[in-house]
């Protein structure tokens, strides 16, 4: 359950196709954010849950996003492999919590997915006047449960299997695909705060409850529902095993399109909450009748296109990074291997992306829009939780034990010591990872008062441990705040509450100090999370805050959902878990780098050599006499 997942010297062969320039990714990532987002999830968050203050419900989700989003690029940098915070755990921490978060992100996109095709269906239904869901009431009729949608919704079943029908065709032209509706979504991002900037009336924000109507405590489930806008950031975590230059372009479209997508939430919600009152919203269309309120009916037909653009390409980004991180699962052998197969034309997973296409349609068909997007914020939180800590729990390793190696220099380096299994990454010269090792996870001399609190451990595992306590300490004081607030609030305060919240700010505190103490290894990126352990620390902060926010019933469905992936792994991924096969002779020798040259004739005889040198060497080791008699005298003798 703990063993780590051991990347090939060469971490950047794959059988996937590296065709996606930056530009591509960058535009890839802010086609899976702007979409229901802005155009469904606006106007419900601003009508029922912050009111004006969804400007910083924005803002918070988005400065707990971007907090994951720089993990994420680190992460992107050292390991260019599809599967995101998957793989990125499954080398870090283990197996186990590596499974966990695969299973979980599976969860993520297969619900996103879905509730994006529904809200597509229903954005097109609100265009006909309600006609399709009239007709699918009277001829089919409804469904009565308190998960499942009030009727089936073909269109968006029907949408999810067209455009698993595009992504079959393979990644380059999907990407062009996914690249012109983004661009026509963001120009209508750019008419809606436009236009709608000319419609603006300071005085809807001093209404009677003033600025924040639902108060702070508004603004933070507003944060935790906005949360969902920000989700596909991990798309371009997804897309590192088909992107030319992972190492770069990964971070750059990371940080860019975090950026443009944040700016870009929050200029529409003010442009909303300043056009109209917040009470007078229509979640339903929140944009269209903003602007039909002041005389302008031709808006909502301009809008419309950027709603179906934009949600076109939100499903698109489900739909690209679900197939492969189920890919990446079941190349490691915790998922079956058919999972795995590659087709040899498009250089895409077809299997994995129809069966997972079908399944995304399926659950668009019957299940609830408001039911799917509450239930996939906690899988996505928890995944940025872990990612954000094993950032840390890296930093401070030993460099010898981050298994880390340039790959400027991996086929010098695979030469003198073949079979050697690293983790990619970019550090300037070996030198620097001369000089780094050894000094990752050790105390400072200055901090050497520690040593009588936690005693002499191995490198790197006070860190680790401070990281754990400040990620229990963290949720226990969220829960104490949001379930037991009433205990602290003024001017009566029970003093157990107040007791209990210094005692879990103090365990805080002291893990920072404790982390703080330890030195990080001095491994070169070509991008790093800066201020670490801070930044990271305040993003496993924020996420476990969110996550306390969620629904309890979106708590008790994702047990059952956890209950269900654990027995798949203990009843199949950890007996068929590649990193638990076992090296044998024969595939130390086939390991051994072979010369330049593609020639079949050249690589035969470079792997007789090298057999011939092996059983040359094992035959002068059984020649050799039991004992070495050239060590002794002859008195001993």
């Amino acid at each position: 359950m703990t063993r780590t997942k051991q990347v090939a010297t060469d971490a950047m062969d794959t059988p996937l196709n590296r065709c996606l320039s930056t530009l591509d990714i960058t535009l890839l990532g802010i086609g899976h954010m702007v979409g229901a987002g802005i155009y469904v999830l606006t106007g419900t968050v601003a009508k029922d849950t912050a009111g004006p203050g969804i400007i910083l419900s924005f803002l918070l989700a988005g400065f707990a996003s971007l907090l994951a989003a720089l993990c994420y690029a680190e992460f992107g940098a050292r390991v260019p492999k599809a599967g995101s915070a998957y793989v990125y755990t499954y080398v870090t921490i283990g197996e186990f919590w590596a499974f966990v978060i695969g299973w979980n992100i599976v969860l993520e996109h297969m619900i996103g997915a879905a509730s994006v095709a529904r809200a597509w269906s229903g954005y097109m239904d609100s265009l006909f006047d309600g006609a399709l869901s009239n007709a699918t009431v009277t001829y089919i009729g409804t469904l009565h449960a308190g998960l499942l949608a009030p009727y089936p919704d073909f269109l968006a079943f029907a949408v999810t299997l067209v455009y698993c029908g595009f992504l079959t065709l393979g990644v380059k032209g999907s990407a062009y695909f996914n690249s012109i509706f983004t661009l026509i979504n963001l120009c209508v991002m750019a008419f809606v705060i436009v236009a709608g900037m000319m419609f603006a009336d300071v005085g809807n924000w001093n209404t009677e409850k003033g600025f924040l109507p639902f108060g702070v405590s508004g603004v933070v489930a507003g944060a935790a529902t906005c949360f969902y806008a920000f989700v596909g950031f991990d798309s371009i975590a997804t897309a590192g095993e088909e992107a030319k230059d992972p190492a770069r372009s990964i971070p750059q479209a990371t940080l860019v399109s975090m950026s443009v997508v944040t700016i870009g939430y929050i200029m529409v919600g003010a442009t909303l909450t300043l056009m109209v009152p917040y009470y007078t919203l229509n979640p339903a269309a929140a944009l269209p009748d903003a602007f039909a309120a002041h005389g302008a009916n031709w808006a909502k037909y301009v809008v419309s296109v950027g709603a179906i653009c934009g949600m076109t390409t939100t499903l698109f980004g489900s739909l690209f990074s679900l197939p492969r991180c189920v890919y990446a699962m079941a190349a490691d052998g915790l998922l079956f291997s058919w999972l795995a197969r590659v087709s040899d034309k498009t250089k895409v997973p077809v299997i994995t992306l129809i069966l997972c296409g079908f399944l995304s349609a399926l659950i668009a068909l019957v299940f609830d829009i408001e039911k799917l997007v509450e239930f996939m914020s906690i899988g996505t939180l928890m995944a940025y939780t872990i990612v954000s800590a094993s950032v840390i729990i890296l930093r401070y390793q030993p460099s010898s034990r981050c298994n880390i190696k340039s790959p400027s220099h991996s086929n010098t380096q695979a030469a003198s010591t073949p079979g050697t299994v690293t983790t990619p990454t970019t550090p300037t010269s070996v030198d620097d990872i001369a000089k780094s090792d050894g000094e990752g996870g050790e105390l400072r001399s200055s901090c050497r008062w520690l040593l009588h609190v936690v005693g002499r451990q191995e490198a790197g595992t006070v860190a680790t441990w401070g990281v754990v306590f400040f990620t229990i300490s963290s949720a226990a004081l969220c829960s104490l705040l949001q379930w037991g607030g009433s205990h602290l609030a003024l001017p009566y305060p029970s003093p157990w509450a107040i007791i209990l919240a210094l005692l879990l700010v103090a365990v805080q505190v002291f893990s920072v100090v404790v982390i703080l103490a330890h030195r990080q290894n001095n491994l070169v990126l070509s991008f790093s999370v800066p201020l670490v352990p801070l930044l990271p620390l305040v993003s496993i902060f924020f996420n476990v805050a969110l996550m306390v926010h969620l629904n309890p019933m979106t708590w008790i469905r994702f047990i059952v959902w956890m209950v269900l992936g654990l027995v798949l792994y203990f009843a199949y991924g950890q007996h068929h878990s590649r990193e638990g096969e076992p090296v044998s002779s024969y595939s130390t020798l086939l390991t051994e780098p072979a010369p330049a040259g593609n020639t079949v004739f050249g690589s035969v005889q470079h792997t007789l050599s090298h057999v011939t040198a092996k059983i040359a060497s094992a035959a002068s080791e059984d020649k050799k006499p039991i004992v070495d008699e050239s060590q002794y005298d002859d008195d001993d003798l």
